[in-house]
């Protein structure tokens, strides 16, 4: 009798866990469905050109800002036609190209960080469904998992990306024109702020 038992037992223990892993592998096929259907590539590129399309134009606008200025502290100091202006102009370029890289990498790490987040969210539900065998309660959770992951990403207005820049020019502007007049020398002169005139002092 008690053989007898125990053969049913095993049998029905094993007739459980086979019914588990069919849970399991309907749990995990629906989960991986539903991530399939709400990320692919496009999506992850989306998140790259949203960060773009949110900070590229704040930096145009704060490079043509600081040309302004530039053409501005120029025009005061009577060198707008002078070799020194295609200096700062290169300085200037140099300064936004850089600007301009940086956002292109913080762009990809949004992409690379979406993946990321995506695929710890799949992987984990995963994991919770080999621990439950709860098929219905890992698809329910992987829809809420990924309509919280599809909200569009929030981001931080850039900082003054040209603030160095532009305040050198008046705190440059203010020292050159000073000397001009018969002040202090600074500590270096470009001569494009004394209004064309360069003191020669020993």
């Amino acid at each position: 009798m008690g053989g007898k038992s125990g053969g049913n037992e095993a049998a029905l223990a094993r007739a459980d866990e086979q019914a588990r892993q069919e849970k399991i592998r309907e749990g995990t096929t629906r989960v991986n469905d539903i991530f399939g259907q709400n990320f692919n590539d496009d999506f992850f590129k989306g998140r790259r050109d949203a960060f773009l399309d949110y900070n590229t134009p704040q930096l145009e606008n704060q490079y043509n800002d600081a040309q302004k200025q530039l053409t501005f502290s120029l025009a005061r100091g009577g060198n707008l036609n002078s070799s020194a202006r295609g200096e700062q102009l290169g300085k200037l370029q140099t300064l936004y190209d850089t600007n301009k890289q940086s956002i292109a990498d913080q762009a990809l790490q949004q992409e690379n960080q979406a993946r990321t987040a995506v695929e710890d969210a799949r992987s984990n539900l995963v994991t919770t469904l080999n621990a439950t065998g709860d098929a219905e309660g890992a698809a329910n959770s992987a829809l809420t998992r990924a309509s919280a992951l599809s909200q569009p990403g929030t981001y931080s207005p850039l900082g003054q990306l040209f603030v160095d820049f532009t305040s050198g020019l008046g705190t440059q502007a203010a020292a050159e024109r000073s000397y001009a007049a018969g002040g202090p020398k600074p500590t270096y002169n470009t001569g494009l702020f004394g209004g064309g005139k360069v003191v020669t002092r020993s």
